[in-house]
């Protein structure tokens, strides 16, 4: 079959087109026969880019939820590491505050201990001195 046949053949196979009349005149080339023509080509090429896809689209949804998961992946790492990296901080940092207000009761409950010794010694320095001052031996 020569390429004129499988050109004819095309044109009749043509979506929208009537078959060819074989006693209608001649068409000129940029008539409905080359139409025919760029439609055979054009369903062709559909039907080539759709078989291509159809063999490749699984491989390619594949990749392309292995990328979406290993950036997800990736995405979730880093948020997971800031987090605890934020975390970490946020520990030192209140850790340091429950430190400053240890120290600062433990300042006040020394001052309040000594405080307590002074007032303890005076109260009983005044004793002694009242009770020498009351129990002193008459003088001569």
């Amino acid at each position: 079959m020569g390429i004129w046949e499988r050109w004819k053949r095309a044109r009749k196979d043509a979506p929208g087109e009537q078959p060819a009349d074989p006693d209608a005149p001649s068409q000129p080339e940029g008539s409905a026969e080359s139409r025919g023509l760029s439609a055979w080509l054009e369903k062709r090429a559909q039907r080539a880019v759709s078989e291509a896809y159809e063999v490749h689209a699984e491989d390619l949804e594949e990749r392309a939820r292995r990328v979406m998961s290993t950036a997800y992946e990736k995405s979730a790492d880093d948020l997971e590491e800031r987090a605890v990296r934020a975390m970490r901080r946020a520990i030192e940092a209140e850790a340091g505050r429950i430190q400053e207000a240890i120290e600062h009761g433990i300042a006040v409950k020394k001052r309040e201990v000594r405080l307590s010794l002074v007032v303890l010694v005076v109260s009983s320095l005044v004793y002694l001195a009242l009770y020498w001052f009351t129990r002193r031996p008459e003088g001569p």
